[in-house]
């Protein structure tokens, strides 16, 4: 048994690294990661840009307003705003990788050729599974640095507040990318699995992106129901997502920021947790059992 748990493993760690082989020497990733960068600083810059504009009348920002703006961009807000930003690029940037890294397996049919040389399915698809959690980190810690670079800039810039260094801060600004890149999870497994469903990546990352954008709409609808159809939403993606986010703290009252948020996130952060870790867990055990009984010779 021992053997077998070795020669299981071994050939785990050979699946894993074939793939991140083959992820490290396309340049779609660093499109993607690039592109997920220059999306967040850009916002940054446009922030700086409102306010370098300062308070206008009447057209303009109010002075309350132009203050939210700034203490927006001070550099002890950029855990609540840089990553309540980050969520929104993070999650469809992270999508379009899972979805394209499946999908291209179908569409250039190498998938039946992979498998059929001595590597497992489920090995083949623990492996996906791995390396778009490993890019998720990736992705959401390198842009966090930029924030925090543009962030620290403006701070200087501008004479704004740095906050409070030390150990508790780090400690905090930890556990806050660890719940961002759990709320961008759900819809990374999304895309394998549509991926897996459709052995298209194009379908894949449309379908895992539609989900992402019309829950709101189909939970706005939901605003006025009665009775258990009222309830709904409470077991969607997005709005346990706003509740989770919300834990790293809220940016300032009138300042950017509400834009990305689905919904009221007033879910009880356990109950957001644990709705979660139910769509990570149902995603990824669906994905096993249809790419198990998936004819991927078709």
């Amino acid at each position: 048994m021992t053997l077998n748990l070795a020669t299981e493993s071994a050939r785990i760690g050979d699946a894993i690294r074939a793939e991140l082989f083959k992820v490290v020497r396309r340049r779609m990733t660093y499109i993607l990661l690039l592109s997920l960068a220059a999306l967040v600083l850009l916002f940054y810059v446009l922030l700086w840009y409102r306010i370098y504009e300062g308070p206008r009348r009447p057209r303009g920002h109010s002075l309350s307003e132009w203050l939210s703006l700034k203490e927006t961009m001070a550099f002890a807000s950029v855990v609540p705003y840089g990553l309540g930003l980050e969520r929104f690029f993070a999650t469809v940037i992270c999508v379009i990788f899972a979805g394209t890294m499946m999908g291209n397996e179908y569409d250039w049919r190498t998938v039946a050729a992979v498998t059929a040389r001595g590597v497992r399915r489920w090995h083949f698809l623990l492996a996906k599974l791995v390396i778009s959690l490993l890019f998720v980190v990736v992705a959401v810690t390198a842009t966090f640095l930029v924030e925090m670079a543009a962030s620290a800039w403006f701070s200087h810039v501008y004479d704004l507040p740095y906050g409070e260094f030390g150990l508790h801060r780090f400690v905090t600004a930890a556990e806050s990318l660890g719940r961002t890149m759990f709320v961008v999870v759900p819809f990374v497994f999304l895309a394998l699995v549509c991926a897996t469903v459709w052995r298209s990546a194009g379908q894949a990352v449309g379908a895992a992106l539609g989900v992402y954008f019309t829950e709101s709409i189909f939970t706005g609808l939901l605003t006025t129901a009665q009775g258990w159809i009222s309830h709904v939403p409470e077991a969607l993606m997005n709005i346990n997502g706003d509740s989770v986010m919300q834990a790293n703290g809220v940016p300032p009252a009138g300042g950017p920021g509400g834009q990305f948020l689905f919904g009221a996130g007033d879910a009880p952060l356990w109950r957001a947790t644990l709705v979660l870790a139910t769509w990570i867990a149902g995603l990824t055990a669906f994905a096993f059992w249809r790419f198990r009984r998936r004819d991927i010779g078709e």
